[in-house]
């Protein structure tokens, strides 16, 4: 996977897999350079998006990786 950059028409909420969600879980770094799992909510109140569960900006983001799956 490669990460995304955190720019206009890049965001989670831009990309075809996350269409009508509300709820967006993703891979980020922060400008402070840690890598966390966050969310990107979509607030109807003020019709914006926004960082879950964390302060400060992000850099870039990615999908989170398919689960693990024993194979038998």
């Amino acid at each position: 996977m490669e990460w995304i950059k955190c720019v206009s028409g890049q965001m989670p909420e831009d990309d075809e897999r996350y269409k009508d969600k509300k709820v967006i879980n993703v891979i980020a770094t922060t400008n402070k350079g840690v890598v966390t799992k966050v969310q990107r909510i979509f607030n109807d109140y003020a019709n914006t998006w926004y960082w879950g569960r964390i302060c400060g900006g992000m850099r870039a983001w990615m999908p989170l990786p398919e689960p693990y799956k024993e194979e038998h």
